[in-house]
């Protein structure tokens, strides 16, 4: 048996006779396994002695659909032989030698002596002892006793699993609730479940990309969550069973170890008072052996003394290995109990991990479902599907027209179309006073508007037809004032034979109106249209 002091000698054949040592039938060795004293093993040793099947699988993989710690088979309580579940993978401890008394117990056998006084070196060293503990003086003195005589260990480790049973009475109450709490919430999420289902949207709304998703996401989350609640109840209910048949057989557990009791009343301290008088013997002759006083003779002789003293030494080894080893098999025992019962805690920590662990993924992708969808769709755009598709609406897309944009037909015709427009004077028909305008050159008429602004909406206050016009004098360069004149024919129709004088603000300016009217006074037909295009203002 490997333990963290080495392994242990195997025992003599006065431990032998003690009842220490392999079952010689059934070969159990610890009362983890079972005592072989019993009509039957205790529902712990079955358990571990069963092949895994049914309740509470260790190897419950919480991340594959559909999986559960519950089995197909009947739900009695099947432990592994594990230490730990999937979530805290460790090596079983080893069974096959660890000590255990025999149902018969007697302390009456002979001891034997070695065959070898050199064996008596060895005989109260426990090997897994470390090398630097072999070589302590103190260790390795006939007065020391490296285990304690007067303890009470089975009360000691009876009380430690009565903790254990105390503890996992708090967690199967703990889990108990939690299996309460998934049985309400799976009823709780199924009316909020019913609740959405029955929200329908309006066909005016968006039936996709739009906040009928959130609808979608959330009656299926509710749904996963009924189906995962009910799931978790059957989990946690395995999970409860298992606890609870561990607390059960651990009661029997803690009866066969105060069974145990007996195996650590001893004599060591008889012993070793004996082999104390032996040693002041050997000690008193030893102080006459360089005198001739005949002290130290015959059965004085130190060397038959010392005899003696070895025969002590090994009844007092002998009987400290016997309670030594006692101490080890209940340690390797106990360990290996205490280790069943710590794996069984860790599978129902690491089936309530994967069921949060799930809740919480799935919590996780409906938050990530809402936030990039619904949450973060923009909050006009069921409407503008609304206004873009409905036929009483205008697309709010579709821009205002401009008047300057309106297309209609003859709209740039060359006879249509302004030449020149810009802020003349005109004087007075009897007064010799200028009157300021705004005016228009067409490529017929010279128009007079009273403003600029949208000429469009004011008649012209005059118009000259330009054909029934001829220029007259203009203004020389460097004259005081810009003027140019034309003069009404007398066949004209309207105002003939009247001169008409118009100034401008610089004598550029009057040019420019001058050289455009004579130009559309002396051409006509597509000639003067080739001049409108060219000089049309837009």
């Amino acid at each position: 048996m490997s333990t963290p002091y080495g392994s242990v000698p195997h025992p003599t054949d006065a431990s032998l006779s003690r009842g220490y040592g392999s079952h010689p039938t059934t070969g159990i060795s610890d009362f983890a396994h079972g005592n072989p004293s019993a009509a039957t093993s205790s529902p712990l040793a079955q358990s571990v002695q069963q092949p895994p099947h049914g309740a509470f699988r260790d190897d419950y993989d919480a991340s594959q659909p559909g999986s559960s710690v519950a089995g197909d088979g009947d739900y009695g309580l099947d432990r592994s032989a594990s230490t730990a579940s999937t979530a805290v993978p460790a090596q079983a401890p080893s069974r096959s030698n660890t000590l255990k008394k025999k149902a018969s117990v007697r302390r009456t056998g002979s001891l034997k002596r070695s065959s070898s006084k050199r064996s008596l070196a060895a005989a109260g060293s426990i090997r897994g002892v470390s090398g630097a503990q072999h070589q302590d003086k103190e260790y390795n003195s006939i007065f020391h006793t490296p285990i304690p005589t007067q303890g009470s260990p089975t009360e000691v480790l009876a009380n430690r699993f009565q903790a254990w049973r105390q503890l996992l009475k708090s967690l199967i109450a703990y889990f108990r609730e939690i299996q309460n709490s998934y049985d309400a919430r799976s009823k709780a999420v199924h009316k909020v479940q019913g609740v959405i289902s029955g929200i329908t949207h309006p066909s005016v709304f968006l039936t996709e990309n739009g906040l009928g998703d959130a609808t979608r996401i959330l009656d299926d989350y509710h749904k996963h969550s009924i189906a995962e609640a009910n799931k978790s109840r059957d989990i946690e209910n395995d999970v409860i069973g298992a606890l609870t048949g561990l607390r059960s057989d651990l009661g029997q557990k803690i009866k066969e170890i105060k069974s145990l009791s007996g195996d650590f009343k001893n004599s060591v301290d008889k012993e070793k008072e004996g082999t104390k008088r032996e040693i002041e013997k050997l000690q008193e002759a030893l102080q006459h052996v360089d005198h001739e006083d005949g002290s130290a003779t015959g059965k004085n002789d130190p060397f038959v003394v010392k005899l003696g003293v070895d025969k002590m030494v090994e009844r007092q080894v002998d009987e400290e290995n016997y309670l030594h080893r006692a101490y080890l098999n209940l340690e390797s025992s106990g360990r290996e109990l205490e280790s069943i019962v710590v794996g069984e805690i860790q599978k129902a920590y690491n089936a309530l991990a994967g069921i949060l662990k799930r809740e919480a993924d799935d919590a996780y992708h409906v938050v990530e479902g809402l936030r990039g969808g619904p949450i973060s769709m923009p909050k006009d755009q069921e409407w503008l599907q609304f206004v873009v598709n409905d036929p009483h609406f205008v697309d709010p897309n579709i821009p205002l027209r401009r008047i300057e944009d309106i297309e209609y037909p003859g709209k740039h015709h060359p006879a249509a179309t302004e030449v020149r427009a810009g802020m003349l004077e005109r004087k007075s028909k009897y007064l010799k006073s200028y009157t300021p305008g705004w005016y228009v050159l067409s490529p017929t008429h010279l128009h007079e508007f009273k403003s600029a602004d949208k000429i469009y909406t004011q008649p012209p206050v005059m118009s000259l037809y330009l054909l029934d016009q001829k220029l007259g004098s203009k203004s020389e360069v460097g004259s005081s004032s810009n003027k140019f004149m034309l003069k009404g024919k007398q066949s004209g129709r309207g105002h003939a034979g009247h001169n008409w004088v118009f100034r401008a603000e610089t004598h550029d300016t009057m040019l420019a109106w001058y050289e455009d009217i004579r130009i559309l006074t002396e051409s006509s037909g597509e000639a003067r249209n080739a001049f409108v295009r060219q000089h049309a203002r837009s």
